[in-house]
């Protein structure tokens, strides 16, 4: 399968505890995963994906990043 599911996977807890002193309040991004995690998953999306060839980016994660982008009324290039 040229998907890799990778739904799961947890951030480290050094890198958290380094997020929240630095960003006490949060930002965009913290607020969306700490809202967002879990409401997708890649083995969702699997049946998308051809059973051969290279590796996809985990659906999951670019699903986040869309809701990311438009938050932030970022275009999408």
């Amino acid at each position: 399968m040229s998907l890799r599911p990778r739904s799961g996977e947890q951030v480290p807890s050094l890198t958290v505890q380094v997020a929240r002193t630095s960003n006490p309040t949060g930002t965009t991004a913290m607020w969306v995963r700490d809202r967002l995690d879990g409401l997708w998953r890649d083995e969702d999306f699997a049946t998308w994906f051809p059973r051969d060839g290279r590796p996809g980016l985990s659906p999951s994660q670019l699903a986040t990043v869309s809701v990311l982008q438009f938050l932030l009324n970022l275009s999408d290039r």
